[in-house]
Parts: C-alpha cells; structure tokens; sequence
C-alpha cells in the first residue's frame, strides 16, 4: 500500500475509534466480568473500548519493518482472539494484543532473514555458473555445479527454478 493511501485508512480509521462513545468510569470492570459470566452481549462493546488500546499498543511497535496499518490489523486479531478465548482480565487481553504485534514482527523479520539467504545463494550460483562457463566455454552441467559448490542437486534447481520465476515476475510487470 502506497504512504498516501495508507495514511488515508488511518485517519479513516482513528475517525471511527474516536466515534466510539466515551468509556464510562467501571464500565470494562463491568462488561469483563458480565462477558466471564457468559454474557456475549458485553464482547461487542468490550471491543469498542479496546480499540484504543490497540492502537495506542501498535503505535509503540512503529517503525519494526511492518506497515502501521499492518499492525493495527495484528492488534485488533490479537483483542478478537482473547476474547474468542474467553479472557476477562484487562491485564491479559492487553499483553495478548502486544504478543500478537510482536509475532508479527517476528514473523515479518523471519521472512526477511529467509529471502536474504535465498538472495545469497542466487548470487552464489550465478557466480559460479559464470565461473564455470568462463572456464569451459559453455554452460555447466548440474553435476559441475554440485560439485564446484557442494550442494544437492535439489536445492541447486530450487534456486534455479526461484531465479527464473523472479525474472518472468520482473517480465510481467
């Protein structure tokens, strides 16, 4: 999402959350222990007064690699799934909401550590396919890339084929 298309759904966004009619003094106390009562009637509003606190909770998590708009969305799975589980504990819901920014961040870095290594090891075969083709005057043999880099065959044509859909992704654009 463009910087100018994303600032448009947060202001969209903080709009709706300051719609949401003021929190009374002891109303979450209240609707906690009615929702651990088994009243579902009090989830809906619970959610309403939360969604500050996830916003407020993702905003401390800015700047992590992930869109803000991302992790307002991990925020509010994070307040939904509490609550689908039964929390009833302002403490708790919070630190759920916080651990579900977190393992998107995680995730998101994960991912990143991933393609970086993927990245290498392209380079790393082409590299040496331009060695070796330099070398013998055409193009080398899978057995002549295992060998030069000591790797499996299967993961030589896994890089192989990962290269080649890269390339006819850049050729579609």
């Amino acid at each position: 999402m463009n910087k100018n298309r994303e600032l448009e759904v947060l202001k969209m966004y903080l709009e709706e959350v300051k719609a949401v009619p003021q929190e009374e003094a002891g109303e979450r106390e209240r609707l906690l222990l009615e929702y651990g009562s088994g009243g579902t009637a009090a989830k809906e509003r619970l959610i309403q007064l939360y969604l500050m606190d996830t916003l407020q909770i993702a905003a401390e998590y800015k700047e992590q690699g992930i869109a803000f708009s991302d992790l307002i969305q991990e925020a509010n799975m994070g307040l939904l799934l509490a609550l689908e589980d039964g929390e009833t504990e302002d403490k708790t819901i919070k630190e759920r909401i916080r651990q579900a920014v977190y393992e998107a961040i995680d995730a998101e870095g994960r991912e990143g550590a991933i393609s970086e290594h993927v990245a290498e090891e392209i380079n790393r075969l082409d590299e040496a396919s331009k060695v070796l083709s330099e070398r013998n005057g055409q193009a080398p043999a899978i057995e002549e890339l295992m060998e030069y880099l000591g790797m499996p065959e299967e993961e030589i044509r896994e890089y192989m084929k990962i290269s080649l859909d890269a390339i006819n992704a850049g050729l579609r654009e």
